[in-house]
C-alpha cells in the first residue's frame, strides 16, 4: 500500500462530507465564543447598509424619466434613452478623455513619488531627522482642497497673484497660470504630489519597518552597497503593498479626483479639466438633470469595476500578488 497517500485521500467520502458539513457549526461556535467582536461590527455593517447599499436603489433613475411628483417608482421607464442622449453629448466624450488623461498623468508622475520617498527615508540613520521629514511631507494631507484652491488662486492669479507680482517686478509680463489650458496639468500634478505624497509614503514606510535588520547587516557583510540593499531587500518587501496601491489606482482610473479639480479649474480650462465627476455635478446639481447624471455615474462605476478586475488578474499573472483571489 502506498504510504504517500495524502490525509485527504485517506478520509472516506462520508467522513469528508461530515467534516465539510461541520463548517457551519464551527462558524456558529466561533461567533458564540467571540460574540463581543461581532456585536462591535454591527454598527459598521448598519452604516454601510444604510449609506452605501440602500442608496444604490437610485441607479434606476438612469432608466426613467424622473418626475418628483411621481417619485422613483411612479416615473416612466424609458430604457436606454438617457444613455443614448449621454453618448451623443460632446461634453461626455470630452470628460472621458480628460478623465483618462489626468488619471494616466497621476499614475505616471504621482504614484512613484511616495515609493521613492519611502525608500530614501528608509536610508536615513538619524531617527529624529527621519521623523521630522516624515512629518513635513505628511502634514499637507490634512489641508482641505478648498484651502489649497484658495492658496493657488492667491499665488498664481494673473492680476495680483504673488508669483505674477514677482515676474512683473523682474521685468516680465503676467502669465495666465489659471486661465490657460497648457498650465493646468502641471499645476494640478504639483498640488496633487504636495498634498497626497505623504500619505502613500507613510504606508510604504510602515511596510519597510517590518524588515528584519539582520538582513541588511548580513548583506553588508557580504559586501552589498546601498543600492543593492535597496533593490534586493527593501523593494521586494514593499512590492505586495505597491501592487495593492497600484490596483487601487488603476481601478480608480475613472476617478481623476473631483476635489482637487473642482477647486482648481474654471470655465476657461474646461477643454482639459472637465472630468466625469465634474460633469455629473453640473448635470445633477446645476441643471437638475438627475437621470443623465445617474446614467453617467453608473457608466463610470461599471468601467471602474472592469478596470480593477482586469488589473487584479494582470498583477497576479505578472507578479504573483493580487488584492482579490478567486481560487
Amino acid at each position: 500500500m502506498n504510504r504517500e497517500i495524502s490525509a485527504i485521500e485517506a478520509v472516506s467520502p462520508e467522513k469528508r462530507k461530515t467534516r465539510g458539513g461541520g463548517n457551519g457549526k464551527t462558524l456558529l461556535r466561533r461567533m458564540r465564543l467571540n460574540w463581543q467582536i461581532y456585536v462591535m461590527a454591527i454598527p459598521v455593517i448598519v452604516f454601510y447598509v444604510i449609506f452605501s447599499y440602500v442608496p444604490m436603489y437610485g441607479i434606476v433613475l438612469a432608466f426613467k424619466d424622473y418626475l418628483p411628483k411621481d417619485g422613483i417608482l411612479g416615473s416612466v421607464n424609458v430604457g436606454w434613452k438617457h444613455f443614448e442622449t449621454l453618448f451623443a453629448n460632446p461634453s461626455f466624450s470630452r470628460s472621458i478623455k480628460n478623465t483618462l488623461v489626468i488619471s494616466a498623468l497621476k499614475l505616471i508622475f504621482c504614484f512613484p513619488v511616495p515609493v521613492l520617498f519611502a525608500l530614501l527615508l528608509n536610508e536615513f540613520q538619524h531617527r529624529k531627522f527621519k521623523k521630522a521629514i516624515q512629518t513635513m511631507i505628511y502634514l499637507p494631507n490634512f489641508i482641505s482642497w478648498v484651502i489649497i484652491g484658495g492658496l493657488v488662486r492667491q499665488l498664481f492669479a494673473t492680476s495680483g497673484g504673488m508669483i505674477n507680482n514677482i515676474i512683473t517686478a523682474l521685468g516680465g509680463s503676467n502669465v495666465p497660470f489659471l486661465t490657460k489650458s497648457s498650465y493646468f496639468y502641471p499645476l494640478l500634478l504639483f498640488c496633487e504630489i504636495w498634498h497626497s505624497a505623504g500619505w502613500g509614503t507613510i504606508i510604504y514606510i510602515a511596510a519597510l519597518s517590518g524588515v528584519d535588520p539582520t538582513l541588511y547587516e548580513a548583506a553588508r557583510i557580504d559586501g552589498a552597497k546601498r543600492f543593492r540593499l535597496m533593490w534586493n531587500i527593501s523593494v521586494p518587501t514593499i512590492l505586495p503593498v505597491v501592487v495593492v496601491m497600484l490596483l487601487l489606482q488603476i481601478g480608480g482610473m475613472m476617478n481623476a479626483g473631483f476635489d482637487s479639480i473642482f477647486n482648481l479649474y474654471n470655465k476657461t480650462v474646461y477643454d482639459v479639466a472637465d472630468i466625469i465627476d465634474t460633469l455629473v455635478y453640473r448635470l445633477g446639481l446645476s441643471e437638475n438633470n438627475y437621470e443623465l447624471s445617474t446614467a453617467l455615474g453608473l457608466f463610470k462605476n461599471v468601467i471602474n469595476f472592469v478596470l480593477i478586475m482586469g488589473a487584479n488578474l494582470l498583477a497576479k499573472k505578472i507578479s504573483g500578488y493580487s488584492m482579490y483571489s478567486f481560487d
